[in-house]
């Protein structure tokens, strides 16, 4: 049986997607099974996919849409091994991805995920994350830190099956930043351990979900609800309300989001 189940939730990215499966099976630790979630693409991926051809792929395809955290969940309930890995269908890891998470894991039993840096490719620049620029910390007891700001992209999440399961999956009633969300809810129960390389390229798309202003700020809002008495306790709610207030007057929003926040504290 093997060791490590990876995840990629997809969705009509069949121009792109094979790409991102060759940079999993060419991993230099090849002992994984890789599960496609197909969250009801209107495109040819079943194609794509049933044409690579490897034997370490199982292609599943969902009855109804549920989004990239309901595709990931499901992916996840179809894994029966000690680790899950997660991947996007527009990005690729870097060959020993796979290999080092894995290392890590089995030298620190002490830690339930692990994960490393992205290096971030725009149209004009690249750069990796996290970098100089992130002051908090990015391992051991980050739950405090991540209160503040995310540092941990779900396609460098490698982690524990039974603590994925422990702390309920994604949140699918989000409509973005679930993976952030995630973070915060894990690293609140379970150790998070680091890696200071970049292991993988990400692609980010100017039609993703992060891009929606609206669903970002809703989710933002109900995320310092949700954690509203920790930030208090350890001294920095007003700092994160001030930080998402001076983004939001940046982009000329700042009245819609003092009320949106004001409704979820209400």
């Amino acid at each position: 049986m093997s060791r490590v189940t990876v995840i990629i939730p997809t969705y009509n990215r069949a121009d792109i997607i094979e790409k991102s499966i060759r940079s999993v099976l060419d991993q230099t630790y090849d002992d994984f099974t890789l599960i496609i979630v197909d969250d009801c693409s209107k495109d040819n991926t079943e194609e794509v996919v049933k044409g690579v051809g490897d034997d370490r792929i199982i292609y599943h395809r969902l009855s109804e849409n549920k989004g990239a955290g309901g595709a990931r969940n499901e992916g996840a309930r179809l894994a029966d091994t000690e680790y899950i890995a997660f991947h996007d269908s527009d990005d690729l890891w870097l060959p020993d991805k796979l290999e080092k998470q894995i290392k890590y894991m089995d030298e620190h039993p002490e830690v339930c995920l692990v994960y490393g840096k992205m290096r971030v490719n725009t149209h004009d620049d690249s750069y990796a994350f996290p970098n100089e620029s992130v002051s908090g910390d990015l391992e051991g007891d980050i739950f405090p830190w991540l209160l503040r700001r995310n540092s941990i992209g779900t396609p460098v999440m490698f982690l524990r099956k039974n603590c994925f399961e422990d702390v309920g999956g994604f949140d699918t009633s989000l409509r973005c930043l679930e993976d952030w969300e995630f973070a915060i809810r894990f690293s609140k129960k379970f150790k998070i351990g680091y890696i200071d390389d970049i292991l993988i390229d990400t692609y980010p798309s100017d039609a993703g979900v992060s891009r929606n202003v609206g669903a970002y700020y809703e989710t933002r809002c109900k995320m310092i609800s949700q954690y509203r008495n920790e930030m208090i306790s350890l001294g920095i709610f007003d700092e994160v309300v001030t930080d998402m207030f001076k983004i939001a007057e940046k982009s000329g929003i700042l009245p819609q989001v003092q009320k949106m926040l004001m409704s979820y504290l209400a």
